[in-house]
């Protein structure tokens, strides 16, 4: 029987607090550059939504993927936007 804190908002947070701490980690690692936020993070939301499947909390792993998903396309959408600037870090 799932548990009764099984949401999807509790999920979003866990799934948010995860990606902003790897982010810093990353970032102070020197691997944001190489690999972008957005593919790294699959080192620490697969694990956790799978743990909370297992958990019988699906709502909370659902929250978790939202959370992930929102980070992968802000990431895809700003490093599109620098890569066709006319910046100096663009083309």
């Amino acid at each position: 029987m799932p548990e009764s804190r099984d949401s999807i908002l509790r999920g979003f947070g866990i799934g948010a607090l995860m990606s902003s701490g790897g982010a810093v980690v990353s970032l102070m690692m020197f691997v944001v550059p190489l690999l972008g936020i957005g593919i790294l993070q699959l080192l620490w939301i697969i694990p956790s939504y799978l743990h909370f499947r297992r958990k019988g909390q699906p709502e909370t792993a659902k929250g978790i993927l939202i959370a992930a998903g929102i980070v992968f396309l802000l990431n895809a959408g700003c490093w599109g936007i620098l890569m066709t600037s006319k910046a100096p870090f663009g083309r």
